[in-house]
């Protein structure tokens, strides 16, 4: 595949994430992460490691499930009224790309909207992926979420971002 047609084809992807992450189609967004997947908040703009630093999140595959049955419960009081996101992507990069291996790290920036009630809450963040594809589909491996703002106090995010 050409460069450009790599560069699209990823982009595409991450697009498509976002996406399924608006329309609240969880089961979706969730079959999208490879079994040792992991959505991980780093804590500070410079933090390199999620397993000796805390983090604001920081969530294997097993988590996001059971965060998703909560999402959907209808005992979940904190989730009403409801909760709306929308999300502003900014073009993907690839930061790194070895196609041979199927191993894929690609960048963006978005500005994301959490809106509950007449509350709002608005955040930037850089998000890199780590693709991994395989015979049938590329999976995440990783999806980090460096919030721009992540070394202050921040409001309760009820969503995934």
């Amino acid at each position: 595949m050409s460069h450009t047609a790599l560069q699209q084809n990823l982009a595409d992807f991450v697009y498509f994430e976002n996406r399924l992450l608006d329309e609240r189609r969880f089961d979706e967004w969730y079959d999208l992460f490879a079994e040792d997947g992991l959505y991980w908040v780093p804590a500070h703009p410079d933090q390199q490691d999620h397993e000796t630093e805390p983090s604001i999140a920081l969530e294997s595959k097993l988590l996001l499930k059971l965060r998703i049955e909560r999402l959907r419960h209808a005992r979940a009081h904190s989730l009403s009224p409801p909760v709306r996101s929308l999300r502003v992507v900014q073009k993907p990069y690839i930061v790194d790309s070895d196609e041979h291996a199927g191993l894929h790290t690609v960048s963006c920036n978005i500005l994301y909207l959490e809106t509950q009630g007449p509350d709002q809450v608005m955040l930037g963040a850089e998000i890199a992926y780590r693709l991994r594809d395989t015979d049938d589909q590329r999976q995440i491996v990783q999806k980090r979420v460096q919030l721009l703002n992540a070394d202050i106090a921040l409001p309760a995010i009820q969503l995934f971002i």
